[in-house]
C-alpha cells in the first residue's frame, strides 16, 4: 500500500495530448499543466520509469509522456494530492494551492519547464 504522503523525490507523471504538444520546440505546451479539475498525474509510487509509462499508456493514446519531480512542483507553491481511484492505485494531483484546484499565471509553463519527456510518439 502506498504512503498517502508523496515524497519530494518521487516523479508525477503526466500523459500528454496532441494538442499539447509545442511541435515548434518540441515540447509539451504549459496547457498540459492547466485543467480546472485538477492535473491528473501518477506519482511514481517506487516504480520504474518503464513500469509508470506503460501504465499511462493504457488509459489514452498519448502524443508524449513527461514526468517532474514532487520537489520541483512543491518549490513553485503548487500542492499534490494523493487521489487513488479504483483503476488507479498511482493517480495523484497537482493543484494550484489547497485553496484553489485550477493553476494560474506562470506555475503550469514553470512545471513545463521541470518536466523530463520520457515517451514520445
Amino acid at each position: 500500500m502506498l504512503n498517502d504522503e508523496i515524497e519530494d523525490s518521487e516523479f508525477l507523471f503526466r500523459g500528454v495530448v496532441t494538442q499539447n504538444w509545442d511541435f515548434e520546440n518540441d515540447r509539451p505546451t504549459s496547457a498540459t499543466f492547466k485543467d480546472s479539475k485538477g492535473v491528473s498525474v501518477d506519482r511514481d509510487g517506487g516504480r520504474d520509469d518503464k513500469d509508470c509509462i506503460d501504465k499511462i499508456k493504457t488509459v489514452n493514446d498519448f502524443h508524449a509522456i513527461c514526468k517532474v519531480m514532487t520537489k520541483d512542483v512543491r518549490d513553485l507553491d503548487a500542492v499534490v494530492f494523493y487521489k487513488p481511484v479504483p483503476e488507479n492505485d498511482y493517480h495523484s494531483e497537482i493543484h494550484d494551492s489547497n485553496e484553489r484546484i485550477q493553476m494560474k499565471g506562470k506555475k503550469p509553463s514553470k512545471i513545463r519547464e521541470r518536466s523530463i519527456v520520457v515517451y514520445k510518439k
